[in-house]
């Protein structure tokens, strides 16, 4: 019985040790549960490592609408975003891993709904805070090189959608660095870097003349892109993307006087005109240094190859040097003057032959676009060609400073070439020399079958009527708010003053075509034509004009359609015959600009 008792008490023991050690695992196991859920509460509500904020604005575009991406992106960031259907897309240069992306924005009342996408993967946040906050956005998974950050909006309570003046990164993608354009470099970061190629020039000898050829690939001509053929130390000479709808021959001269004005320029200092081909636009420029540019309206296409020819050698006037571009259209098959330039305080022939490619409209800095130079020969005063096989690329600031690497450049086979913009992760070191294959064939061109610059002819010895008694007694147009400070008025065509030009409104108002002015000569008077005198700045000057004459103010005839040169001397409209009238109408219908402004100095009449 003793026996029986002590195995009852130890299998009691046993069963109660058994109960216990149950207990202790089943609270074991409700700890471990526990400690399980609220860590992954913990890590649901754990904040995103954002490390590295980037201004938005100088990073970003709209895609696929240039009037929008004007509007919506500036240095402040996304703002007067309204449309739904615009996508923007911002754009970084990261490691490879997972990107943390947050967005420090706003909206400007009631809440907005807007989805981010990066990659394959796309998150949605809505946002109704009315002061920046940075809002996290999540967590993506990305390559190596450029990544686009898409942002579009999917619902708005409001006129805009939000605002965002950041965007923020962190994870093991940006560990190493991030590449970003930054805020200080707004307009030229946008733009995207520019590129060039440096000629090895024959050493010792003159250049006298830099011939070229270029060829623009097939979906290579974005808008805003200028394919510059001859450069060298005082000028440029290239084809520009103007517009959807315009395209250009562009051959400009710096003046020997450094300023952004052309106004500024001492009359000793400035580049005059010796001469331009038919439909040739001559006019100052300014804003990168200035001086003269000549341009012409050519539908140049991708994938056709263009030719160039740049001469330069001191002028037959001491201390100055002349320079003469020529372009060779295909389609056209011969040789165009363009102009010839005389720049003071120069004289010297070609140096510092060069090209580059460079994107002037920060709204298609998003887009990619390459040139291709190829057969490049200078003949020098020795009379002998030489070919130019050798060259070393180099860039500009935005790209030596890293703000932007998506540029390149090189050789393939006979040809240089040039790529920039695009967020493309390629990249050449600036400074890398290059040489192309010869072609061991000089260009076959007849120097003396080539157009000779030449002035128009001065106006013929005419007498000019009295404009004592006449006066401006309508006009469509004209800048009296202080745009052009003193001057502006439709009066000042009568001043006698060069110095003083009738203007179009610019400043809080919008010109449009066609502008007038009509003019009151007090009695009727008998006409054989009109003199004008344009704006002495070369500056929105008139090309196509219509005169009409009354004698009552009241019935109008037409003496017909004339275009005017973009010269600073005086032109004369002569008429098929005198005409007797006492109000004289001057209709502006284009400027040389291809823009609505016009301007002009002085209208005088002449009876023989």
């Amino acid at each position: 019985m003793h026996i029986v008792n002590t195995r009852l008490n130890l299998l009691s023991s046993n069963l109660f040790l058994i109960f216990l050690i149950h207990i202790l695992i089943s609270c074991s196991s409700c700890s471990k549960n526990d400690a399980s859920t609220e860590a992954e509460e913990e890590e649901e509500t754990k904040a995103l490592s954002l490390t590295k904020t980037i201004p938005i604005g100088p990073n970003s575009w709209v895609m696929n609408n240039l009037a929008q991406d004007q509007n919506i992106i500036s240095e402040s960031g996304i703002q007067n975003w309204s449309s739904l259907d615009d996508v923007i897309r911002t754009y970084v240069k990261t490691g490879a891993g997972e990107l943390n992306v947050g967005l420090k924005m706003k909206s400007s009342e009631g809440s907005s709904k807007i989805k981010v996408t990066v990659g394959n993967t796309s998150k949605e946040i809505t946002s109704s805070n009315t002061t920046y906050k940075t809002e996290e956005i999540g967590t993506f998974t990305v390559p190596a090189g450029y990544n686009y950050i898409e942002i579009k909006g999917l619902e708005k309570s409001a006129a805009n959608i939000v605002e965002i003046s950041d965007i923020l990164f962190g994870g093991a993608a940006i560990a190493s660095g991030v590449t970003f354009n930054p805020a200080s470099n707004f307009y030229f970061g946008r733009r995207g870097p520019s590129v060039h190629m440096g000629y090895d020039e024959p050493s010792g000898k003159d250049v006298q003349w830099f011939y070229n050829e270029v060829t623009v690939p097939e979906g290579e001509d974005q808008l805003g892109t200028f394919f510059m053929a001859n450069g060298h130390a005082q000028g440029y000479f290239g084809m520009q993307v103007n517009s959807a709808t315009e395209r250009r021959v562009l051959f400009s001269i710096w003046s020997a006087y450094s300023t952004d004005d052309p106004s500024q320029i001492p009359e000793d200092y400035k580049v005059t005109n010796l001469g331009n081909g038919t439909g040739v636009t001559v006019q100052d420029f300014g804003n990168e240094g200035s001086g003269i540019q000549s341009f012409i309206d050519v539908d140049w296409k991708a994938g056709v190859t263009y030719k160039f020819l740049l001469k330069g050698e001191p002028s037959s006037v001491s201390g100055s040097t002349d320079y003469t571009g020529y372009f060779y259209d295909p389609e056209v098959g011969d040789w165009q003057l363009i102009a010839s330039l005389r720049r003071p305080k120069t004289s010297n022939h070609l140096e510092r032959l060069h090209s580059f490619l460079e994107n002037f409209n920060p709204s298609t800095g998003n887009l990619s676009r390459r040139v291709n130079y190829g057969n490049q020969w200078v003949y020098t005063t020795d009379n002998s060609w030489t070919e130019m096989t050798s060259g070393t690329f180099t860039a500009d600031a935005t790209a030596s400073n890293g703000d932007r690497l998506d540029y390149e450049g090189g050789t393939n086979g006979n040809t240089f070439f040039l790529k920039n913009c695009g967020f493309f992760n390629a990249n050449v070191q600036p400074n890398t020399p290059f040489s192309r294959t010869a072609s061991g064939t000089s260009p076959n061109i007849d120097f003396t079958s080539l157009e000779t610059p030449k002035l128009p002819d001065p106006p013929a010895e005419v007498t000019l009527l009295d404009r004592s008694s006449w006066s401006v007694i309508d006009y469509s147009t004209q800048e009296d708010k202080g745009g052009e400070g003193e001057t502006g008025r439709a009066a000042d065509i009568l001043d006698d003053n060069l110095d003083t030009y009738w203007h179009s409104c610019w400043n809080d108002c919008t010109a449009t075509l066609p502008h007038h002015i009509t003019i009151d000569m007090g009695a009727q008077t008998e006409v054989l034509g009109v003199r004008f005198a344009q704006r002495q700045t070369l500056s929105r000057t008139v090309k196509n004009i219509e005169i009409q004459v009354s004698t009552d103010n009241s019935s109008w005839s037409s003496l017909g359609n004339f275009e005017l040169q973009n010269i600073k001397e005086v032109q004369d409209v002569n008429f098929a015959s005198s005409e007797t009238f006492r109000y004289l109408k001057f209709i502006s219908t284009s400027s040389h600009d291809g823009t609505n402004n016009a301007a002009m100095a002085e209208i005088k009449a002449y009876i023989n």
